[in-house]
């Protein structure tokens, strides 16, 4: 069997075996690069919290957007990803719910965060005016 060197295939036929490739990568990389960006902006806005778990309530499958509050600590709640102390939290309820009236507030707190630092919160909810106070929880298995 007789074999042929590569310089004997730099005809026009040489380039159809060939299959760039740089292309996919950048656009692989980019979608990488998006996703992760994706997944840290959710994780800024609702906050890292090990949400309760429970057996009830429902899977949300609307479309409206709840303003998210998330309890950080004692004095730092936040408020779409923005931090915000907790006695001005009234303040910037009541502000979003005048640009968006009837939107709901969904409370994010950590299982392992006491009553106490909760309270606080659901008292600037209520003072604010907000009608539809939604509680996070993990759907228990």
């Amino acid at each position: 069997m007789k074999l042929r060197r590569a310089s004997a295939l730099a005809g026009p036929r040489a380039e159809v075996g060939r299959v760039n490739v740089t292309p996919m990568i950048d656009v692989v990389m980019c979608l990488i690069v998006f996703y992760l960006i994706v997944g840290h902006l959710v994780m800024e806005r609702e906050g890292l919290a090990r949400l309760p778990e429970s057996a009830q309530g429902e899977d949300q499958d609307d479309y409206t957007e709840p303003v998210i509050v998330s309890v950080v600590d004692d004095a730092t709640v936040l408020v779409d990803g923005v931090e915000t102390a907790v006695d001005r939290l009234e303040s910037v309820l009541a502000g979003k719910l005048a640009q968006e009236p009837g939107t709901a507030v969904r409370l994010r707190a950590g299982r392992d965060m006491a009553y106490e630092l909760v309270d606080p919160v659901i008292e600037a909810c209520r003072s604010a005016g907000v009608a539809n106070l939604e509680l996070a929880t993990e759907r228990s298995p």
